[in-house]
């Protein structure tokens, strides 16, 4: 299912450059043992043509990633390896879930995850470091139910070469391996190895590779110019930070789709300790982008809320269990067990029902319509345009152009900078990111027939454009 989704977002021109283009860049560097340079968002971003995503944000476990582009190098493959990746978790949702639930409600339960909204944003998100973190979340958190220590830390701590600011929820699986396991040596450890990865990967690592500390910083200015200043503001205004934390509205909407579809009920175990550090991230931050629903931010929290849930209604199960093997009356007894079973199916099959009403909401609403398989004539121009372009030669495209050109040239970015490129694919028919409004995209096409352009194709607002001396 999640193939089928995501082959027909690229197929129908739903994914973007900025990132998926990125992303392809980056990885196309690892596959031929190179950095994961891309020239989208150097470019972009003013930090040259040869910059590496890891000056961006810290995610080397995009490596891993290499051998399977050598073997497929296509844009199509980083969507597909997502989808894979978060399919990866069910399996480990579900043994936790039929450990507290019993294997009926764990089918549901699977169900409902598999189908969580958090999941479906992000798979139509284009493609991004985000997918190794479900999976391993949900590994980390199912073996330490399991007793699996060693195997449970390993997961964890791979989850440092996902990306920087996991650095904190790895320091908080530490706090929730003492809470658990008693093991506070083990816990204590995690969390100093997390703190630590934290501070080395934003002030050492990723300046090396090419980045700037404190880069995103801009987002927090208002708790301080760093994040000990930002920690010490916690702690001195609570008040006004939590006001903070949940003001515009929006932020309140993001915590209602977060903790609200299974009921609040992960609040009920500290297995959501791991959702703090993330959350924290976002309703802090002054960029609008980290309050909204549909980006890829909310994948993390799909694994961690779930299980958090289950485990909360899974505790009550067992206490009502106890209470039943406890009472001397056998009909008040087999009444509570009744009561247990009848808790846990229940829980799960309003989770069930919760995650259908909300797909038809989400992304996965496109999948039951003959509409979200249709091609239309814009889409069809799309693809015109595109193979308009040769292989091999450096091109300016449209954010939602760019992902069908990375394969097989050098893709800049067009932007509000004209960079001079010899071949530029512009969509005219909407308004993209990065250009802001109708008089940019206006402004960009004078400056190509004034600059010695020539328009070789223009269909239904799509144009490609090419000057033959460069």
């Amino acid at each position: 299912m999640y193939t089928v989704f995501e082959v027909e977002q690229q197929r129908h021109f739903r994914t973007a450059g900025y990132d998926l283009g990125i992303f392809d860049q980056a990885i196309h560097g690892y596959a031929h043992f190179g950095a994961p340079v891309s020239l989208m968002k150097g470019v972009h971003n003013g930090f040259g043509t040869h910059f590496s995503i890891l000056g961006d944000h810290f995610s080397p476990i995009l490596a891993v990633l290499g051998p399977v582009y050598t073997v497929f190098p296509h844009a199509t493959t980083l969507l597909v390896a997502q989808g894979l990746l978060f399919a990866a978790s069910v399996p480990f949702v579900w043994r936790f879930a039929a450990r507290k639930l019993g294997r009926p409600a764990a089918a549901l339960i699977s169900l409902a995850y598999a189908f969580s909204w958090g999941l479906q944003v992000a798979l139509a998100a284009d493609f991004h470091e985000i997918a190794f973190a479900v999976p391993l979340l949900a590994v980390a958190i199912e073996r330490l139910d399991a007793g699996r220590l060693r195997s449970s830390v390993a997961a964890a701590l791979s989850l440092l070469l996902v990306k920087e600011d996991f650095g904190l929820v790895v320091a908080m699986f530490g706090v929730l391996v003492g809470v658990r396991t008693k093991h506070w040596r083990v816990g204590g450890s995690l969390s100093a190895i997390g703190l630590v990865a934290t501070v080395l990967t934003a002030t050492v690592l990723i300046p090396l590779a090419g980045g700037r500390s404190g880069y995103y910083w801009d987002y927090y200015a208002a708790l301080g110019s760093n994040p000990l200043e930002a920690t010490w503001h916690v702690i001195r205004h609570p008040a006004s930070t939590w006001a903070a934390a949940f003001s515009p509205h929006p932020k309140i909407t993001l915590v209602r789709w977060l903790f609200g579809p299974l009921g609040y009920l992960s609040f009920g175990s500290p297995i959501v300790l791991l959702s703090l550090p993330l959350l924290a991230e976002r309703l802090l931050s002054s960029n609008p982008n980290q309050w909204t629903l549909t980006h890829h931010y909310s994948a993390a929290f799909a694994p961690i809320v779930t299980m958090a849930a289950t485990d909360a209604v899974g505790n009550l199960m067992r206490g009502l269990r106890q209470g039943a093997a406890r009472h001397g009356a056998r009909r008040i007894a087999r009444h509570r067990a009744t009561l247990a079973r009848g808790a846990g199916f229940g829980f799960a099959l309003g989770a069930v029902a919760v995650a259908v009403w909300a797909s038809g909401r989400m992304p996965f609403d496109q999948l039951v319509h003959r509409s979200g398989y249709q091609t239309s004539a814009f889409q069809r121009a799309e693809r015109a345009a595109v193979a308009m372009v040769p292989n091999g030669v450096t091109v300016e495209a449209s954010d939602t152009l760019a992902p069908h050109l990375v394969d097989r040239d050098r893709v800049m970015l067009l932007d509000a900078t004209p960079r001079g490129a010899p071949w530029v694919v512009l969509n005219r028919a909407f308004v993209e990111f990065p250009l802001t409004d109708a008089v940019q995209i206006q402004r960009r096409a004078v400056w190509l027939r004034t600059h010695g352009y020539r328009d070789v194709f223009s269909r239904d607002g799509v144009d490609v454009y090419h000057r033959s001396d460069r």
